[in-house]
C-alpha cells in the first residue's frame, strides 16, 4: 500500500519510515508541512495517508484531512494529545494513534481503516 507521511517531528518520520517498510508498504512520500503533503498527492497515486495533527507554529493538519476526505482516501491522525484540536473546525473524522504507539498498533490502525484486498 502506498502511504503518505505528514509529520514535523524528522526522529519520529525516520520510525514511520522503518515501521512502513517493516510492515511491506511503499512510501508515497515523507513530508513535514501541508503545503508538501498537497504537493505530494498530486504527484501519484496515495492510497493512505499518516497525519501529524499538530504541527509546528499553531498549524494543523486538518486541510490535508479534508482533502484526502473529499478524495476518498483513508487517512489516520497522529498526535502527542488526549484529543485533537478541532478549533479549527470542520475536521473530517478519522482514527487516533497516540504517541507513541508501537508498530503493532501502528499495524492494526492501517489494517482498520484499508483492509487488505
Amino acid at each position: 500500500m502506498r502511504i503518505l507521511v505528514l509529520e514535523d517531528e524528522p526522529l519520529l518520520s525516520m520510525l514511520l519510515e522503518e515501521s512502513l517498510a517493516e510492515l511491506g508498504h511503499e512510501l508515497a512520500g515523507t513530508v513535514a508541512t501541508v503545503d508538501q503533503a498537497f504537493a505530494k498527492l498530486e504527484e501519484g497515486p496515495v492510497e493512505l495517508a499518516l497525519l501529524d495533527f499538530s504541527l509546528g507554529h499553531d498549524t494543523t493538519s486538518a486541510p490535508v484531512a479534508r482533502k484526502l476526505h473529499r478524495d476518498g482516501i483513508p487517512f489516520i491522525y497522529l498526535t502527542g494529545h488526549h484529543t485533537l484540536d478541532e478549533s479549527e473546525g470542520d475536521v473530517p473524522a478519522a482514527p487516533l494513534l497516540k504517541k507513541p504507539f508501537s508498530i503493532a498498533q501502528l499495524d492494526s490502525a492501517i489494517r482498520e481503516v484499508a483492509p487488505a484486498d
